[in-house]
């Protein structure tokens, strides 16, 4: 999936120091990600912005949020950046595409309307005036694999989309419930199925929603008839593992989900 990077190591801490020469600098407008005229990410030495702002780190190189786009520089479509080599640097242009937005969404307190500064202690956006404290956007969903008795999976295709590969069916967690029950209460509003055994599988930042996916497997019988919410799905029927094609994406945990099926693997497994 798209966070394995193995065997390399992101480091998440907040811990802004000075740059070195050879760190990177990740850029971005309103299309995608700046890089390099031969698509490559520049590095600190080759761009000149003294107010780089600290993202992460992976192994010993750390990566920095620069708001000055050079002259030389090309636009890259960021969706490109799921299948960028290598993949621990697409995970990191995705990461912190994440955080660019969330900081030019924060520039100004929805309290009071000053102005907002990065704070010093930790990742977060700090008020100049009220002192209100904002921290970055994880929205918690779920994705969701639904089995029968008859070791049939239920897959979904999106409604008003021109889809080909075939969907799990997702949603996000509301106010006041837990993820379980998001998975529940989910595949009862887009399928009209009551599902039970709620699994967790795996979870996976993805920062195209600023969303953290938590994946789970859950049964139901396939005497219920299957009603779609059509402002939701286009599609939505229980299939068997010869008929269903090998994913064509290596990085979404829908895609993991649906191999790990085809495998003959089930509960997580």
């Amino acid at each position: 999936m798209i966070q394995d990077i193995a065997p390399h190591i992101y480091h998440n801490e907040y811990t802004p120091h000075e740059a070195d020469g050879n760190d990177i600098v990740l850029i971005f407008d309103d299309q995608g990600i700046r890089l390099r005229e031969d698509e490559s990410f520049y590095h600190v030495f080759q761009i000149s912005d003294p107010d780089l702002t600290y993202l992460f780190r992976i192994d010993d190189i750390s990566f920095y949020l620069s708001w000055n786009i050079p002259e030389d520089s090309v636009s890259v479509p960021i969706r490109r950046m799921r299948t960028y080599e290598p993949s621990w640097l697409s995970y990191a242009a995705l990461t912190g595409w994440q955080l660019h937005r969330w900081y030019e969404e924060h520039r100004y307190c929805g309290r009071c309307g000053s102005e907002m500064k990065p704070d010093e202690k930790e990742r977060a956006m700090k008020c100049t005036q009220c002192a209100k404290m904002i921290y970055p956007t994880i929205m918690p969903a779920v994705i969701v694999g639904v089995l029968n008795e008859k070791d049939q999976l239920l897959v979904t295709k999106y409604a008003g989309r021109n889809q080909v590969n075939y969907s799990l069916v997702a949603g996000f967690a509301e106010i006041g419930e837990t993820i379980e029950d998001t998975v529940i209460r989910e595949v009862k509003e887009e399928t009209g199925l009551d599902v039970h055994n709620p699994e967790f599988y795996k979870s996976q930042p993805w920062s195209f929603s600023d969303t953290l996916l938590f994946g789970f497997w859950v049964y139901a019988d396939s005497s219920q008839p299957v009603s779609l919410d059509d402002h939701e799905l286009g599609e939505a029927r229980w299939i068997s593992r010869g008929d269903i094609p090998q994913p064509d994406d290596s990085v979404s945990l829908t895609a993991h989900m649906i191999r790990t099926y085809l495998k003959g693997k089930k509960h997580g497994s």
